[in-house]
């Protein structure tokens, strides 16, 4: 499916006022970061950093990758695609396996890696990161046992799960600061550390909690009401392909577009993650307005450029 395709002819002028007034200044190293040989135009490959079963943003099956982030990856693979003087199909995504949030953010700043979609903004990752638009919206909150409503008192004294480096364990950190804090590797073993009782209260991003709380503790509630911290969702780009920002840019910008025009094969791939029927169970109206906002604030930060 080319998502590229579905957007609205009305966008030409939305990009060429908005999405590349907001982009930093493209490389002009052509090899790429840190020495790297070949860029995507060059060797064909994307390669993209992905955190196995990080529901809704990754699902792996036998090596076949699926998720909100790869909806998003496969967006901007078209996008490089029609760049191409040939109109070449030879690009592909290469998916990069890492070890921990913190090697993976590594990965891009060396240049090991050109991508990572479903990344939250953080000022401190802003610093050494470029970001993409966002796609999506989160949040820190917790899955607890029922009855305790996740704010700092009732957690005076418990054990939170976290994943060690992530932005969420050091919102929690710095938010609960009376509970003891047991740090796991990766997403995988922390959610197993939920569903064997390791610990009682796993805490993290919204969406990876809601995503993956009935096949880990389906009696747990998602707390608080309000998340510790809301945060944009997009993806973290290197300086490996030249105007990889732009090209990442223009292939969200149309694809948050098609999805507001109501363009069918672009709301199923999108909804299948995070919509009505999915475990995190957005409303299409919600991902929508999220949508709106997104290009209505680029095309008006573009105005006083």
């Amino acid at each position: 499916m080319r998502l590229l395709k579905a957007a609205a002819t009305g966008l030409i002028a939305l990009t060429s006022v908005g999405l590349v007034a907001c982009q930093k200044s493209a490389p002009t190293n052509e090899s790429g970061a840190s020495g790297q040989t070949g860029n995507v135009f060059e060797t064909g490959k994307l390669r993209a950093v992905v955190v196995d079963d990080v529901l809704p943003m990754v699902d792996e099956k036998d090596g076949k990758y699926e998720g909100l982030s790869f909806v998003v990856l496969n967006a901007i693979r078209d996008q490089l695609k029609s760049a191409t003087e040939n109109k070449s199909d030879d690009i592909v995504i290469e998916p990069v396996s890492i070890k921990s949030a913190q090697d993976g953010l590594n990965k891009i700043r060396s240049g090991e890696a050109d991508i990572a979609c479903g990344v939250a903004f953080t000022w401190e990752r802003q610093r050494t990161l470029t970001y993409s638009l966002p796609f999506a919206t989160s949040g820190v909150r917790l899955l607890a046992p029922k009855g305790n409503d996740g704010t700092p008192e009732s957690l005076k004294g418990k054990t939170i799960g976290v994943v060690k480096d992530t932005a969420a364990a050091a919102v929690l950190a710095k938010s609960v600061d009376e509970a003891q804090f047991q740090f796991f590797s990766t997403p995988t073993e922390a959610l197993a550390g939920l569903k064997e009782g390791t610990v009682e209260f796993l805490g993290g991003d919204t969406l990876w909690l809601k995503a993956s709380r009935a096949a880990t503790a389906p009696d747990a509630d998602l707390v608080p009401t309000f998340p510790y911290a809301r945060s944009s969702v997009g993806c973290v780009v290197a300086d490996t392909t030249p105007h990889l920002l732009n090209y990442s840019n223009l292939a969200i910008g149309r694809m948050l577009t098609a999805y507001v025009d109501d363009n069918k094969d672009v709301r199923t791939a999108v909804n299948k993650w995070i919509g009505p029927d999915s475990q995190v169970g957005l409303s299409e109206n919600m991902i929508g307005d999220f949508f709106t906002i997104v290009l209505a604030t680029t095309a008006e930060l573009s105005k006083g450029s």
